[in-house]
């Protein structure tokens, strides 16, 4: 038996397969050989310090449906009519075939008028239409899951940098009393009851809140946690203008040169090591910020 012979047994063997979109039923000639169906998964990845990384799912997007085939006999004329007026229209048709089965818009229709309209081969293409079911609560959780991160990473950021201030004060209290400039010395900025030691504190509850995120249920809640943040942006940006009015101040003193002396270098080093710290603190934060209000949105 020849090869066409063998395909011809294992089709009759199944059956008939429909394959329809809207009006039409495709028969014979005019079901293509083949149809490719699929997609891709969206994805937003967010790259953290250490290696961890946040994968946000923007949404599966189906690629479009195209095949090609041809009309024959008598109905090929009206067949290829009716797929370009459904095309001309924008409206919506339920496609079966190929195994799956989808809601799509016809975005293009070609066809070749031959052998007096007894013969007519043709191309379509499909727009797939998204299925309305939105996965609300999976998009919280990553929301949820990033301003964890986020949180996390601020704490983490503004631990090491007290550690680093930390060290620079203890040689700074040993080689010199003062220093050239000096309006906020670095042991008022970590000591207890500075700005960075309370920050320190209110960042490490922050994110103990924030990883208590998954369980949290109501606005209110995440509305609560915003407000933190918000109280923390404001007394990171206090010690961002204190290291900054800091910094002036030992270059106005220092006079035509750039530090005056290794206290006031040092100094320096510190509290551009704090506004750099700083800084990326606030990214950090504004962006929980954020995404705690896309979350309330979305809840």
């Amino acid at each position: 038996m020849s090869f066409l012979g063998i395909v011809s047994s294992i089709e009759s063997a199944i059956g008939p397969q429909n394959f329809t979109l809207g009006p039409i039923n495709f028969l014979d000639t005019e079901v293509p050989s083949e149809l490719f169906w699929g997609g891709h998964q969206a994805t937003e990845i967010f790259y953290q310090i250490g290696g961890a990384k946040v994968v946000i799912l923007n949404g599966y997007y189906d690629q479009p449906l195209t095949w090609r085939g041809i009309f024959r006999g008598n109905f090929a004329l009206q067949k290829a009519r009716t797929l370009d007026a459904m095309a001309r229209s924008g409206n919506s048709y339920s496609f079966s075939g190929g195994g799956i089965s989808r809601k799509v818009v016809i975005t293009a229709f070609q066809a070749s008028y031959t052998t007096c309209g007894t013969i007519i081969p043709y191309e379509i293409f499909c727009e797939i239409i998204p299925q309305t079911t939105a996965n609300t609560s999976s998009t919280l959780s990553f929301l949820s899951n990033l301003v964890n991160s986020d949180i996390s990473s601020a704490f983490s950021t503004i631990t090491g940098i007290i550690s680093n201030v930390t060290y620079y004060t203890n040689y700074l209290t040993n080689t010199a009393s003062t220093y050239a400039g000096e309006l906020t010395p670095l042991a008022n900025l970590i000591g207890e009851g500075g700005e960075m030691s309370i920050l320190n504190r209110k960042l490490s509850g922050l994110s103990t809140q924030a990883g208590a995120l998954s369980s949290l249920t109501s606005n209110l809640e995440f509305t609560d946690l915003q407000n933190n943040i918000l109280s923390s942006i404001n007394l990171n940006s206090s010690v961002i203008n204190a290291s900054d009015a800091e910094i002036s101040s030992i270059s106005t003193n220092s006079g035509d040169n750039l530090v005056s002396g290794s206290s006031a270098l040092i100094a320096a080093t510190a509290h551009s090591g704090i506004l750099a710290a700083s800084s990326l603190n606030n990214a950090y934060l504004k962006r929980s910020s954020s995404n705690i209000s896309l979350s309330n949105i979305l809840s």
